[in-house]
């Protein structure tokens, strides 16, 4: 199943990250808008969800001056123990420092 969200994340997650951003490169903090992203979409199905994203699966590349994508795979276990692995994609507007798109696949 694939989840979309095509609005910015509410200013209080994205406050929450940009402090504890300040000394990691620009990919993490990227990286890590990302992944809060996808976990909130996560959490609108299972609530209740443990989420863990590869780190060796994350990629960033360039979308022009002013957007990057982030790319990568993790996995969920719900609250009965099943386990679901997806992929994931985000745009990244790099300027406001929102993720202006991001998607996931369920795996299995």
């Amino acid at each position: 199943m694939n989840r979309v969200l095509k609005a910015a994340l509410p200013a209080l997650a994205i406050t929450a990250f940009a402090s504890a951003a300040v000394a990691a490169s620009p990919d993490d903090y990227n990286i890590t808008l990302c992944q809060e992203a996808v976990k909130a979409q996560v959490k609108l199905e299972h609530d209740k969800a443990s989420l863990h994203f590869g780190d060796k699966d994350v990629t960033v590349t360039s979308n022009g001056a002013s957007q990057v994508a982030v790319s990568g795979k993790g996995n969920f276990e719900r609250q009965d123990g099943t386990k679901k692995h997806f992929k994931y994609n985000c745009t990244v507007d790099t300027a406001a420092g929102r993720v202006v798109n991001a998607t996931f696949d369920k795996l299995d």
